[in-house]
């Protein structure tokens, strides 16, 4: 893959990095429980986009390393326990989502719903890797887990 491919995903990694500090710095000074959540949230979110772009410079290096027996094992019972996890915090919201009737707090309930069946798509998608247990590579192991997952292009 091109370096300036590479340099692109490492300047994106800074701009992230740069974007979760910001909004942490920022969240902290702020009283308000919910503007406080939600900025904390979306910097959050952007340290994992930071971690992911790692991720993908590993890859295209080839430098990612293969599961061991061992981590197979303990992520099949770990992902195991968080589906469930998932779908009953899907329910949950769902049924609160039918119950309040204010739209202020419906969408920060859509939203939070939004992201546990992304977490519950992605969480399948990763069962199905660990399940199968043979060599995956690092792009097969994006087609496994991104297949089922609604927002994938």
């Amino acid at each position: 893959m091109s370096g300036q491919f590479i340099s692109r995903i490492t300047d994106m990694i800074k701009s992230e990095d740069w974007n979760a500090t910001s909004l942490e710095d920022a969240s902290a000074k702020v009283s308000n429980v919910m503007v406080k959540a939600l900025m904390a949230g979306i910097a959050y979110d952007s340290r994992k986009h930071a971690y992911l772009f790692k991720a993908l410079v590993e890859m295209l290096r080839g430098e990612a390393r293969p599961l061991t027996e061992g981590e197979y094992e303990m992520l099949g019972k770990t992902i195991a326990e968080h589906i469930d996890v998932e779908l009953k915090m899907m329910s949950d919201v769902e049924d609160l989502i039918k119950f309040i009737g204010d739209e202020r707090l419906k969408y920060v309930l859509r939203y939070i719903l939004d992201d546990e069946k992304r977490h519950h798509a992605l969480l399948l998608g990763l069962q199905e890797a660990v399940n199968r247990r043979e060599l995956v590579t690092e792009f097969e192991w994006l087609n496994i887990v991104w297949k089922d997952v609604p927002f994938f292009f």
